[in-house]
C-alpha cells in the first residue's frame, strides 16, 4: 500500500483515515466501520489510491454501504469510479457537480492519464442536514459554507467525539485557498471548534485534535498576508515554503496560481 492508514477508536465505532501520498495531494477518505456496514467518505484523486482505499474495506469483511462526497474537488471526487457503492451528497455539492464535474474531471485527465477518469460519477443520493441514525450509529451532517468553497458537508459521530471536517481543515499540508474566502473560512473554524468533538479528521494530512483549528487559522492569516504581498505565483509560493519548510502538498501551491492571478493562468475550474 503507498497510501497511510490511521485509526481513530472509540466504544462505538472506528474510522479508519487513508492518507494518499504526495501525488495523490495527501488527501483523506475516512472509512467509518459500523456493525454491518462501512460508510466511506470522499473518494481520492486517482483511481489507483481509490482502488488502495477499496482493497482495504474489503479486509474489513463489510460491504460499502454508501460513498460521501463532500465536496466537487477533484481530490475527493475522482476516486469514485472505482467504487461499487451508492454515492450521496448534500443537494448544493450534487449539483455542483453536476454542472462542472465532466469539466473537471477531463482537465485532471488530460494532466494525469488513465489514473484519472475522463468523466465524474455523479451524486445520486442526497444528505439533509441535521442528525441521522445509520446502521445504528448516531451521524450528525452539516452545512459548510464558503471556507474552501461554497457548499460542503462535515460530518459527525457525536457518541464518539469524532468530527470529520474535510478541507476545513488541512494538518501540515498546504490548503487550496483559490477561492479567497479568508474571512468566511477563519469565521467558520471559530465555529465549529466551539462543537463538543475533540478527535478531528481534516481532508488533508493525519487525524489531530482540536488544536488543529488554530493552526489552520494561522495558515490562512498567513496565506492571506502572502497574497496580498506577492506579485506574481513564484512569490507566493515562496512566501509559502518559507513560511511552512516541513509541510506536504506543494502541488497544492501550485494547482491554486491560476485562480489566484487569474490574468497569468489560463482559468478552470477547481
Amino acid at each position: 500500500m503507498q497510501g497511510r492508514i490511521s485509526r481513530t477508536q472509540s466504544p462505538e465505532t472506528t474510522v479508519h483515515t487513508y492518507t494518499a501520498p504526495e501525488d495523490g495531494w495527501m488527501v483523506n477518505t475516512h472509512i467509518i466501520e459500523l456493525p454491518e456496514e462501512v460508510m466511506v467518505v470522499d473518494a481520492q484523486y486517482t483511481l489507483v489510491y481509490a482502488q488502495e482505499v477499496v482493497d482495504f474495506v474489503r479486509t474489513r469483511g463489510k460491504p460499502i454501504s454508501r460513498l460521501c462526497i463532500t465536496h466537487y474537488h477533484p481530490d475527493h471526487l475522482l476516486g469514485a469510479a472505482a467504487f461499487s457503492a451508492p454515492i450521496f451528497a448534500l443537494h448544493e455539492v450534487a449539483a455542483k457537480i453536476a454542472a462542472v464535474g465532466d469539466r473537471v474531471a477531463s482537465e485532471e485527465h488530460d494532466k494525469r492519464g488513465d489514473i484519472i477518469p475522463a468523466h465524474a460519477l455523479r451524486a445520486e443520493h442526497f444528505i439533509e442536514p441535521g442528525e441521522q441514525l445509520i446502521g445504528g450509529v448516531r451521524f450528525w451532517f452539516s452545512r459548510l459554507r464558503h471556507a474552501e468553497t461554497a457548499d460542503a458537508l462535515v460530518i459527525g459521530l457525536p457518541d464518539s467525539n469524532i468530527l470529520i471536517t474535510q478541507d476545513l481543515i488541512y494538518n501540515k499540508v498546504h490548503a487550496f485557498v483559490g477561492e479567497r474566502a479568508f474571512d468566511s473560512w477563519i469565521s467558520a473554524l471559530s465555529s465549529y471548534e466551539t462543537l463538543p468533538y475533540d478527535r478531528i479528521l481534516p481532508g488533508h494530512g493525519l487525524p489531530g485534535g482540536k488544536e488543529l483549528f488554530a493552526g489552520m487559522r494561522r495558515y490562512l492569516t498567513t496565506a492571506q498576508n502572502a497574497y496580498e504581498l506577492s506579485s506574481e505565483p513564484a512569490e507566493l509560493r515562496r512566501r509559502m515554503i518559507d513560511a511552512y519548510p516541513d509541510f506536504a502538498g506543494e502541488v497544492l501551491l501550485d494547482h491554486m496560481m491560476r485562480f489566484l492571478f487569474p490574468r497569468r493562468e489560463s482559468r478552470s475550474p477547481h
